[in-house]
């Protein structure tokens, strides 16, 4: 076997060395936009000791805002957030008030603290007593989710939500599936249509998408990925796309609203 030259040797310790350093959470690519993040526990812990170090004074010790900061738990940035891809650009662009230049590693960290706070407050894992959510008004819920909610335009409450609550173990679940929808096996799935630098545009189900490449399966089923360089346009359809947006429009009043009359149908 030929012997392993000096610097060949010299750049696998360098590799060995900087994969030893990454977390695994920067090791795997981002999942595309129909995958939520899992909290990650121990990245979550290191995440709190940065937030208690550079954000604590003005965001608050539960992250829900306080007379220096605004509210985390329902910013768009931590809501829409996976590993750092909200939340990095949202403090460099308000560099004049986040002095403290974090590291990558560091913003992955965050991001695993506040996604594990935002599905503590959503699911309130950790109850002295039952949480009541059905505290809005079913008749207000239902104009909203006819009117300025939207939400007729695709679901019915006598066709998909007909016996909604016979369907649903809970209130507080109900509300978590309202706020957080996800795409069921029997759904429509993400699509996404990719026109590289020649060549015909190619559409498909989407796999995985991230700042580097994006990956599908077209009408055939085969595989096909790209890197997402300069010049390659990527048009992703998720169905989901308009209840994200909702989130940057909701009231506490309309969603406890929409609770109420999504509970009553029976």
């Amino acid at each position: 076997m030929t012997a392993m030259r000096p610097h060949h040797r010299g750049l696998l310790a360098f590799i060995i060395a900087v994969g030893g350093l990454l977390p695994p959470a920067m090791l795997r690519a981002q999942g595309g936009p129909a995958d939520r993040q899992k909290v990650d526990p121990a990245a979550a812990a290191r995440g709190r000791t940065v937030y208690a170090a550079h954000c604590i004074n003005c965001h608050g010790s539960s992250a829900k805002g306080g007379p220096n900061g605004p509210d985390l738990i329902r910013s768009t940035a931590a809501l829409r957030d996976r590993l750092g891809s909200h939340i990095g650009p949202a403090m460099r662009a308000a560099a004049g008030s986040h002095p403290a230049t974090l590291t990558a590693e560091q913003i992955v960290d965050l991001s695993q603290f506040l996604r594990e706070r935002v599905e503590a407050v959503a699911r309130n894992r950790t109850p002295t007593a039952p949480i009541d959510v059905l505290t809005g008004d079913p008749e207000a819920g239902r104009t909203y989710f006819f009117g300025a909610g939207r939400c007729s335009t695709c679901h019915s409450p006598t066709g998909d939500f007909a016996g909604l609550r016979s369907r649903t173990p809970d209130a507080l679940t109900l509300q978590q599936r309202f706020l957080f929808p996800t795409l069921t096996r029997s759904e429509k799935r993400v699509e996404v249509t990719v026109t590289p630098l020649s060549g015909a545009p190619v559409s498909g189900t989407l796999v995985r998408v991230d700042n580097f490449r994006v990956s599908l399966r077209d009408a055939s089923g085969d595989y096909r990925a790209f890197s997402r360089v300069p010049g390659v346009k990527v048009e992703i359809r998720d169905p989901l796309t308009a209840h994200r947006d909702l989130l940057d429009e909701y009231t506490d009043d309309a969603i406890h609203d929409v609770v109420a009359y999504l509970w009553s149908l029976k």
